[in-house]
């Protein structure tokens, strides 16, 4: 039953009246055992934004399939109010999941991101950034880390961080600039590893899913790795949504260009850096998820427990409704399912092209590496020299038919496609009865036109194909750019809904937005803008508006010089500050002033300011304001999905750990790495637990954790406060580098690191 000790808890109370000789006895509801965990885990820059949606689709979804009752926890999402008012801690306020008692949800949302060493810390227009200038909470963290850190293979979350000089994209909102070494990664897929390990001490027979978004889905695969290391059982079920991770070993000439390059690194690592440096193979990065795949359809070696068609029995504690029943279900447990949208525009950039957008072809193509012998030749005849090389092989590899039987993908996407076998033209809909060809291009279509003008550039193209299929070409040939949709029908096919509810198209952007009076070729969709992403563009260099105004001369006189002079240093102070007496600012504080930031004399006299709004100006009006719609969130951030599709392909079993409420209290806590040792008086975060307060809740699991669960859970504290990474992190030796394959296309492996200490 577990190392944990079980306290008892309430399942049920009701209030009755004691009666002498009573006829009928008082009948009391009690909760019913939830069915299985749900891990839901977030990708780079997201502060779980989307775990609203998730959570309450899934609840909804699950009702509907098992014929009972599901209570999701409440969030406090942005509403129109909040758009025209600061708050002083906007990432302490907003997406914060609320649990009271009546919720009822097998849900646990993760948390997990990078925090900076104070030290390195500065602050730019009220906000802290890092030393690379990415915007910080007042933690001195990133939920997610930097946007341009996500990774599309394992190994590379040990390499150094992006290396930006310049921002190619130029998007105020998520800017792209330098970003720390990349092993904060490593460390929140420790802590899911330790997370599922967790559940399955609690009971062994316990059902784990995760639902994981872009580089969640990463942590996922490594955190599964991991456990498989340990010779621990993974999780039940994966189902992997807009995953950044790619089969795709050949990058455009621009951005090998720019892997030449790094940036923040962290120190344990700078020993074995070089044999990371250049791009994964195909191979490595096939062979790396098969490896992991096989792991989870492995699962313990062991039948699953209890049974499928025994759910149903008393002893489960009615799990699942009196009409549910185990043939019109399926078992979902020792599968993986990848969820890709070909509208997803994020994990099409040209460096990433991960399967979340590509989707797993039937042929991958690309490089290997192989060992092979020495020879030289002599007279005609090769001789060996007895030693051998690693040689670079190119390589077709059946990557769909590698993955195996219980490897299933679906995609989501509002095309529409001719279905041979019908003769009609429509979307093609989510759930219907596999296997079935998807084309991702027709030769009719552009695959940038769907998005605003500013998300087509640096974007990857599949191959336009024929559709129908060409058979003509030879078989290999014939599946370039179709993809085999093997994932299982559902009762009700459904269309996918990528629009959410929060998508604006072009004729409602507001009239005072900045993507308003675009050319209609220009156009696309867009997202409302909430309060955190609106303090980030405070610090990317291009958020903070500016306009020309005629002043007066700080001269205190008109001045005419013989040609056009810059104003500068003590004069733009002296400018700054009578602007501000003049429009009555200088009472204010710093953030509620306007800025002078430039200045021009002209020949003729005049004085020619460019004036900065405030930094609370700036928030204000992109809390007003739209961003371009990449659809890199459109399946996770839909509840609808989750509702018609994702409910019915998590697995289901026993929940226990999820059950017992002040367990379900401890995993949750240890889910969220926001945990702080202590505040300074009058300055504790909302929301954010004590460690004392974690030791006074959940003292009584703490205590009996195994030991590397519990390094886990301090090292994670620990660099929540400091910034510091623990030093017992793994690098690149032992059993987990035979599971996670690291080969470059620069000929190093990880098998190499011996080398590397002499």
């Amino acid at each position: 039953m577990g190392s944990y000790p079980k306290v008892p808890y309430v399942v049920g109370e009701e209030v009755a009246l004691l009666h002498c000789e009573r006829t009928v006895c008082k009948k009391v509801k009690i909760r019913r055992n939830l069915p299985g965990n749900i891990i839901v885990i977030h990708g780079v820059n997201d502060v779980g934004v989307s775990y609203k949606a998730v959570e309450h689709g899934l609840c909804e979804g699950l009702t509907q399939r098992l014929g009972r009752g599901f209570t999701p926890a409440s969030y406090r999402m942005p509403v129109a109010a909040d758009k025209d008012k600061l708050e002083d801690d906007p990432d302490a306020v907003f997406f914060k999941r609320t649990i009271t008692k009546d919720t009822n949800s097998p849900v646990i949302p993760f948390y997990w991101g990078y925090r900076e060493v104070g030290e390195k810390c500065r602050t730019v227009n009220g906000q802290f950034v890092d030393r690379y200038g990415n915007r910080l909470d007042k933690d001195l963290s990133k939920e997610g880390g930097p946007f341009g850190n996500a990774t599309s293979s394992l190994p590379d979350m040990w390499r150094p961080g992006m290396y930006a000089p310049a921002d190619p994209m130029g998007d105020a909102l998520r800017p792209l600039k330098t970003a720390p070494g990349r092993m904060y990664m490593v460390l929140a897929a420790q802590r899911l590893a330790a997370l599922i390990s967790m559940i399955r001490d609690y009971d062994a027979d316990d059902t784990v899913s995760i639902v994981a978004h872009s580089q969640g889905c990463l942590l996922s695969l490594l955190a599964q790795a991991m456990l498989m290391e340990k010779g621990l059982a993974p999780a039940d079920n994966l189902i992997l949504t807009h995953p950044p991770y790619s089969l795709v070993d050949s990058l455009p000439l621009l951005m090998r260009g720019a892997a030449w390059f790094d940036g923040g690194e962290d120190a344990a690592m700078k020993p074995y850096y070089h044999l990371l440096s250049g791009a994964q193979t195909m191979g490595a990065r096939l062979k790396t998820l098969v490896n992991i795949v096989s792991g989870v359809v492995k699962g313990n070696g062991q039948a699953c427990k209890p049974p499928f068609a025994e759910l149903k029995k008393d002893e489960y504690r009615g799990m699942v409704g009196s009409r549910w029943q185990s043939a019109d279900d399926r078992d979902n447990r020792r599968k993986v399912y990848l969820y890709f949208c070909p509208e997803d525009m994020t994990v099409a950039l040209d460096n990433i092209q991960g399967i979340g957008w590509d989707g797993v072809p039937d042929h991958a193509s690309g490089s290997e590496l192989v060992e092979e012998e020495e020879t030289s030749s002599l007279d005609g005849y090769s001789i060996s020299s007895g030693h051998t090389k690693i040689v670079e092989h190119k390589q077709v590899r059946g990557a769909l038919a590698e993955l195996g039987g219980r490897f299933y993908q679906r995609v989501f996407s509002n095309k529409t496609r001719l279905d041979p076998a019908t003769g009609k033209t429509t979307v093609s809909l989510v759930g219907k009865a596999p296997p079935f060809d998807f084309p991702l291009r027709l030769p009719t279509e552009t695959e940038q036109s769907h998005v605003e003008v500013s998300l087509r550039k640096h974007r990857a193209q599949h191959q336009a194909v024929a559709w129908p299929v060409n058979t003509r070409l030879s078989k290999t040939e014939q599946r370039n750019g179709i993809r085999t949709i093997t994932g299982e029908a559902l009762k009700q096919p459904v269309a996918a809904d990528l629009r959410g509810t929060s998508q604006i198209d072009p004729v409602n952007i507001p009239a005072t937005s900045m993507m308003r009076n675009r050319p209609v070729a220009d156009q696309g969709p867009a997202d409302e803008v909430d309060p955190c992403d609106a303090s980030v563009a405070l610090t990317s260099g291009s958020g903070l508006h500016a306009t020309a105004e005629d002043r007066p001369d700080p001269a205190g006189y008109r001045r005419f010089p013989e040609r056009d002079e810059a104003i500068r240093g003590a004069e733009l102070v002296l400018m700054t500050a009578a602007y501000n007496k003049e429009k009555k600012l200088d009472g204010k504080g710093p953030l509620d002033q306007r800025k002078v930031i430039a200045a021009t004399r002209y020949t003729e006299g005049n004085v020619l300011a460019t004036i900065q709004e405030s930094p609370n100006e700036a928030r204000l009006r992109w809390q007003r304001e739209v961003s371009a719609k990449s659809f890199h969130s459109s399946i996770i951030g839909s509840a609808k999905n989750h509702s018609q599709v994702t409910a019915y392909d998590v697995a289901i079993g026993n929940g226990k750990a999820s059950s017992d409420p002040q367990f379900y209290a401890y995993l949750c806590a240890v889910a969220d790495w926001r945990v702080k040792i202590s505040y300074e008086s009058g300055k504790r975060r909302p929301g954010i637990l004590l460690w004392s307060e974690f030791l006074e809740n959940f003292r009584m699991y703490f205590d009996t954790e195994d030991s590397w669960r519990k390094n886990v859970i301090k090292g994670n504290i620990s660099y929540y406060n400091s910034g510091v990474l623990p030093a017992d992190l793994p690098l690149l030796t032992g059993p987990l580098w035979k599971i996670v394959i690291s080969e470059t296309k620069s000929g190093k492996k990880t098998s190499d690191v011996k080398q590397s200490k002499t």
